[in-house]
């Protein structure tokens, strides 16, 4: 299911239903064509910090990018506070966890140049394996105009 903003009912907490301007800039990046054409679903064991990515392709700023199937790695969650952390995929189609600052009141890092946002990531203070609650899917789909799928190669 791509582009959430759960509702807080249905969050792991309250900050994961809260827009922010990194959601604002996810959003709209989409419709400057910088999003996801296809797959990047992620899936988690709940073992480990470990976030399993599937193949896809991205487009960034209108050029696409194979992302190769593969596992990104959360850091180290802080010992007593929170963060938020973002996985992305950057135009030449690596990945990559971008950690925010730990906090008592944890807010989104940065959106990395010339990279597409894949998911949202809670990271709970002294966390040691990432359930999939802890995910919040910011993948904004595209969708090439059929010009763009010939140069694309589609």
């Amino acid at each position: 299911m791509p582009y959430t903003i759960p509702n807080s009912v249905d969050a792991l907490v309250a900050g994961q239903a809260s827009p922010d301007s990194v959601d604002m800039g996810i959003i709209t990046a989409g419709s400057g064509l910088s999003g996801v054409l296809t797959g990047c679903a992620a899936t988690v064991t709940g073992a480990n910090m470990v976030i399993s990515i599937a193949a896809g392709i991205v487009i960034v700023a209108g050029r696409a990018a194979a992302v190769a199937a593969g596992d990104v790695t959360v850091g180290a969650a802080h010992a007593t506070l929170n963060r938020y952390d973002l996985v992305t995929v950057t135009n030449v189609g690596v990945k990559a966890v971008t950690a925010g600052t730990a906090s008592t009141n944890p807010v989104f890092p940065a959106i990395p140049a010339s990279s597409v946002v894949l998911y949202a990531v809670y990271v709970p203070a002294a966390d040691t394996a990432i359930a999939s609650n802890q995910l919040v899917d910011k993948r904004v789909v595209v969708k090439l105009p059929d010009e763009h799928l010939v140069y694309f190669g589609f």
